[in-house]
């Protein structure tokens, strides 16, 4: 059954909570899983601490800012990122952590669409077998074309499931961002419930503004049932900015399964 974890670079920041205390905030209110983005300026030992004492699982953190990304279409581009891979790798491992996310950057202008698409394929084949030792998966994000990525090699979900078709390890899946994928005009519908077995996690939050489920648009009672019957059965990452206080977004969460 479809469960929710907290993104504590967003969440729990009443107060101007540490880390730690964030994750012992979201225990607290009913999280037993928890998202970072950007491991390299966390104290990971307390961070692990505070996990280990709520038994409270960090499920995913970022290879990389989307802000400095490689563009897996350039080769230029693949010692860099395969370092970064391996960096947080070892940053997984210290945390428990089984998922990292990567994007694929963006657009090379100079080189071919398909020479791009080959060379994201090469490289992201390399830095999924490299981590698959250590039982790590690849999340590959594609986020919105409006705001974050509107030069993205990889801009829509078609287009992620592609490529992961064709690199074609078990270990390198979807991370499939309904928040994103709404704002890219993309139904719900048989691609995606096709795909099911290929999408590793889930991230939400409500449109307008990017806050928690009830604050905007979306009909979050439609959407969780429909990715729970197509067979999803993992956790939904809730990456949003509270417009109320963060200890109640669970139990909102919770009410709508």
């Amino acid at each position: 059954m479809i469960d929710f974890s907290a993104c504590i670079e967003l969440m729990f920041l009443e107060g101007d909570r540490p880390l730690d205390d964030r994750v012992r905030a979201a225990a607290d209110s009913g999280f037993r899983a928890v998202e970072i983005w950007d491991w390299w300026d966390k104290d990971l030992p307390r961070l692990t601490r505070a996990l280990e004492t709520t038994g409270t699982r960090l499920i995913t953190l970022c290879v990389e800012s989307w802000k400095d990304k490689c563009d897996l279409g350039d080769p230029s581009s693949h010692d860099e990122f395969l370092a970064r891979v391996r960096a947080a790798a070892d940053a997984a491992r210290r945390t428990n952590t089984p998922r990292l996310v990567v994007l694929a950057g963006d657009v090379a202008p100079e080189i071919e669409p398909a020479t791009q698409l080959h060379q994201a394929v090469a490289v992201l084949a390399r830095a999924g077998e490299e981590v698959g030792r250590d039982g790590l998966e690849l999340l590959v994000e594609v986020v919105n074309r409006e705001h974050e990525g509107p030069n993205a090699l990889i801009s829509d979900s078609r287009s992620a499931l592609s490529l992961l078709r064709a690199i074609d390890l078990p270990n390198i899946r979807f991370l499939y961002d309904r928040y994103h994928a709404i704002l890219n005009g993309e139904p719900l519908g048989a691609e995606i419930e096709d795909a099911i077995p290929l999408i590793g996690h889930v991230q939400a939050a409500d449109i307008p503004g990017r806050h928690e489920f009830g604050t905007g648009t979306i009909d979050w009672a439609a959407e969780l049932a429909w990715l729970q019957n197509a067979g999803y059965d993992g956790y939904v990452g809730i990456e949003a900015t509270p417009l109320g206080d963060s200890s109640l977004v669970y139990a909102t969460a919770r009410a709508l399964l």
